[in-house]
């Protein structure tokens, strides 16, 4: 696996000031850096948005230059809301999300925007539009080959554990399209979708030969990277989905 896969939402916009750092590597559509907290300050990173927390950032959006800069801190800034996890967060996050698509679509990695919309959507429990926006990425993906994500996992741990028997073969048809040899993280997540749906149909070896992988992988201790030998490990995995796969491993 390549270290780096795509241009994350956490890369340094271009003609800010250099940020001390150590090393980088691209994971889970995210730019893992190893960094000092000083690189935690950025105003379009906030966690928390205020009336005044919008104002100001909408004040530095506008006096920024050029639509690459604008459309990097805005997507930046709405995946940071996203991972909060809220459901302001994520109402949030789709106000900045629309408006890239809105204003610069042309210039944006319009993979990755649909994917935190999709993100957002799940989040807030509208399935319907998250199914939509995650076939978004899946069409973009398909002709911009440049743009990976990981939402084909996104999308077939939603459908699975949701569960959406309607959606069983689209999602394993995305496993087979996108997946590539990955981190731990990666690799059990895409077993466990595939053991959860082959056991929701009566296809008992198959599942059980996908949680025994699943639960593998979960059990590393290695990411196979020599100098990020802890990144992408199963840290804290889903309670009710770990049980699953253990009592289908042993069928």
């Amino acid at each position: 696996m390549r270290s780096c896969l795509r241009i994350s939402p956490h890369p340094t916009p271009i003609g800010s000031r250099p940020r001390p750092r150590t090393g980088f590597l691209c994971f889970n559509d995210e730019l893992l850096i190893v960094e000092d907290r000083r690189m935690r300050d950025d105003w379009f990173r906030r966690k928390t948005w205020t009336a005044k927390d919008r104002e100001d950032f909408f004040a530095r959006l506008q006096r920024s230059r050029g639509v690459l800069h604008k459309v990097q801190y805005a997507r930046i800034q709405a995946y940071e809301l996203l991972t909060t996890r809220t459901p302001k967060a994520y109402s949030a996050a789709l106000e900045l999300l629309d408006l890239i698509l809105a204003d610069w679509r042309e210039d944006a990695q319009l993979a990755s925007v649909y994917h935190h919309r999709a993100e957002c959507f799940a989040g807030l429990g509208d399935v319907p539009r998250a199914l939509d926006a995650y076939r978004q990425v899946f069409r973009t993906q398909r002709t911009r080959k440049g743009e990976l994500t990981m939402a084909h996992l996104d999308f077939g741990w939603l459908v699975a554990t949701t569960p959406l028997p309607d959606c069983y073969d689209e999602a394993l048809g995305l496993l087979n399209e996108f997946t590539h040899n990955g981190f731990p993280v990666h690799q059990y997540r895409a077993g466990a979708i595939r053991a959860l749906i082959f056991a929701a149909r009566g296809q008992r070896e198959q599942a059980r030969g996908y949680a025994q992988l699943a639960l593998q992988a979960a059990a590393a201790r290695h990411s196979g990277f020599r100098y990020h030998a802890k990144l992408g490990l199963v840290k804290s995995p889903d309670e009710k989905v770990y049980k699953r796969l253990k009592l289908l491993a042993d069928q």
